[in-house]
């Protein structure tokens, strides 16, 4: 057969597999944006999500933010000139990531979030535990604790916020003080972000200390585990960890060391949602109608259950 009728024969059968050759293109492709990857948190949510889409067969294009919203932004505006079908998204900080996923949306791109959301931000739905619960309930602990510590809902407490203007840890902690504030007694003497990270709270708590003397503080509620840890930390090379009682959020192992430990008082389950997560993406890749928010369930895990519970991560 000459060099022509080789062609010809190519060009035909490509024409009748029509269906087939439609069969044989590459695999859908999800992005994934993360503000960054130096958390244990943030790890094993991109371990679940790579896990995942092998296991299905998606191609998986992933960027980390490293900490800083124009990067993480960079990243998706690369992923999506490679053709994604999918955005999932961990927020960072709102501010600038709200108008470059509006711009996503304008070209047709859906985006849903996974771990961290931005509130009416118009992802197609966000998978996440429900900050704001979480926040009340950590409040409605500081009040049984202050009532129980001082024979009345009263006492000096601390906020350890996360990143500046981080929907997450605005809706902890605003969670937390819509409870508190509706006592007299209870004072709030400082509020300071820790980023979310280990060394900058355990920095901010050291100072907080300094300002304050043995005598004057109560609690410590930190938005998430790894400031907690740091603050714990603080506290105990202070010699002040019978007079300071801290509480985190995350629900990681460590924590749960220190609290049978005796350092942490409580924490509250906040799963990482990739293996969640993808299972929804999946649907969405196939059209299947999902709900606009998806809430991860959690506990409250203190020195009575900290036994019977299994870390978050």
């Amino acid at each position: 057969m000459n060099q022509s009728k080789i062609m010809l024969a190519v060009m035909t059968a490509a024409l009748t597999l029509g269906g087939a050759a439609t069969a044989w293109a590459a695999p859908e492709t999800i992005g994934l944006s993360q503000e960054s990857l130096d958390h244990p948190w943030l790890a094993t949510q991109r371990r679940q999500i790579d896990a995942a889409s092998k296991v299905a067969g998606v191609r998986l294009l992933a960027t980390d933010g490293q900490g800083n919203v124009a990067t993480q932004i960079a990243g998706i505006e690369d992923m999506q000139s490679k053709g994604i079908q999918l955005l999932m998204v961990q927020a960072g900080k709102a501010e600038g990531l709200r108008q470059e996923l509006q711009s996503l949306k304008e070209r047709g791109i859906p985006y849903m979030f996974v771990g961290k959301p931005i509130e009416n931000a118009g992802a197609i739905t966000m998978v996440s535990g429900d900050n704001r619960a979480l926040g009340v309930d950590a409040g409605q602990f500081i009040v049984d604790t202050l009532t129980q510590k001082n024979g009345a809902p009263k006492g000096n407490i601390v906020f350890i916020e996360g990143i500046p203007g981080d929907e997450t840890s605005l809706n902890r902690v605003g969670g937390a003080t819509s409870v508190t504030s509706k006592y007299p007694g209870i004072k709030v003497v400082a509020t300071q972000p820790g980023d979310y990270r280990r060394p900058k709270a355990y920095a901010v708590m050291q100072n907080i200390l300094q300002a304050h003397p043995p005598g004057t503080l109560d609690m410590v509620f930190a938005a998430n585990g790894e400031m907690a840890l740091g603050v714990i930390q603080a506290v105990k090379e202070s010699g002040r960890s019978k007079e300071i009682k801290v509480i985190g959020l995350d629900g990681q192992k460590e924590e749960f060391d220190a609290i049978r430990a005796g350092d942490e008082a409580a924490t509250w389950l906040y799963p990482p949602a990739g293996t969640e997560g993808m299972a929804v993406a999946l649907k969405i890749l196939k059209g299947e109608r999902v709900p606009p928010r998806i809430v991860l369930p959690t506990v409250r895990v203190t020195k009575e259950n900290v036994d019977a519970v299994q870390p978050a991560f």
